[in-house]
């Protein structure tokens, strides 16, 4: 589920940011709270071990030092920053294609014509089958698509694809296991060619227009599915885990407060570790975002909300336009505000130096 925090960071104040600190569905306690109690756990025992048990000796020390000066071999900050920059690319671009019915149901709507049930039919089978192409992509890259269309059967039940729609989409066969997502994009198509034979669609530009549409929507599809069958290379997301976990092991030891009585004391010695809990917090973090996006079509709080999207797609129906009347601003337009609206000022737009005279 999609944790959505823009109603709460609406407005810029002092306080706003600190307000989202204080949720935890989709925070950064809630990912990285479980490795924080592990290390802080790890650290505090090995703190105690050193107080109350080690016999003097300076080799404890000297570890602790050894690992300290060279904690800053591991280029934590470029290797997070690196990856973090390439997997946000990659969802903004699977959001931008994860696909919106909305133009293909206006096209649909404004060039197929007429109020015959034959034209409705035409209308809903194209928007249809290209909602068809979204819910076979999604079952395919997204486990809650899945659960919800297990089967071909279920998808029949839906009422997305019919009976004997069905038995033709079976009846391809591919010896490679290509998926077949582009079928029913190959029936809105055809239904579109059908329409225009039969004068539904009155020019042959009106149909390109519309097949150019489902085309997009087709090729938009295609990227999301690409996406999910090509991830950045393996490599990458291990260079990543290896780094921060391995960073944080060390700095079990390397983090160590040391007691040496000949030396001249400046710090406090504390047992809890204030400043690398702090940086275990936004490293970690940081880590746990690039998890929860690399892969936008899971189960996270913040995933793409794919049921709800296909839900809305089938709703989506453009069909009979209303009655042509006169509107209220016919004569005058006066523009309407609550009372409490009216009291807050209006800046239109204009030039920064135009009011200079």
């Amino acid at each position: 589920m999609t944790v959505n925090y823009n109603r709460d960071a609406s407005t810029s104040k002092s306080w706003t940011f600190f307000k989202l600190l204080l949720k935890w569905k989709g925070s950064i306690w809630k990912a990285v709270y479980l490795e924080l109690i592990i290390f802080l756990f790890i650290y505090e025992i090995i703190s105690v071990v050193y107080r109350r048990a080690l016999n003097p000796s300076q080799s404890f020390e000297a570890l602790v030092r050894f690992f300290d000066a060279r904690l800053s071999y591991i280029p934590l900050e470029l290797v997070l920053g690196f990856f973090c920059t390439q997997v946000f690319n990659r969802w903004n671009k699977q959001y931008d294609n994860i696909g919106f019915i909305d133009n293909i149901g206006l096209m649909t709507a404004l060039y197929v014509r007429g109020r015959t049930e034959r034209a409705r039919m035409y209308r809903r089978n194209i928007l249809r089958y290209c909602e068809l192409v979204q819910v076979l992509v999604f079952r395919d890259i997204s486990m809650r698509v899945r659960r919800r269309f297990p089967t071909i059967d279920t998808i029949v039940a839906a009422g997305l694809m019919l009976p004997h729609e069905k038995e033709i989409f079976q009846s391809y066969s591919d010896a490679t296991g290509t998926p077949k997502y582009w079928i029913p994009a190959s029936w809105a198509l055809s239904m579109t060619y059908e329409a225009w034979k039969h004068g539904y669609i009155e020019s042959a530009y009106y149909k390109v227009v519309l097949q150019e549409e489902i085309r997009k929507w087709r090729t938009n599809l295609e990227w999301v599915f690409n996406y999910d069958w090509v991830p950045l290379p393996l490599m990458y997301p291990q260079v990543v885990c290896m780094a921060v976990h391995l960073y944080f092991l060390v700095c079990i030891l390397a983090r160590q407060q040391v007691i040496v009585d000949h030396e001249l004391r400046t710090e406090i010695d504390i047992f809890f570790p204030i400043m690398t809990t702090l940086q275990f917090v936004f490293y970690m973090g940081w880590m746990k975002v690039i998890e929860a996006v690399i892969n936008p079509f899971g189960e996270d709080d913040d995933d793409f909300e794919t049921n709800a999207l296909i839900d809305r797609n089938i709703t989506v129906r453009y069909d009979r336009p209303p009655e042509l009347r006169r509107d209220p601003f016919w004569n005058e337009i006066h523009p309407l505000y609550s009372e409490e609206t009216s009291r807050i000022p209006n800046h239109p737009p204009c030039g920064s130096v135009s009011q200079v005279k």
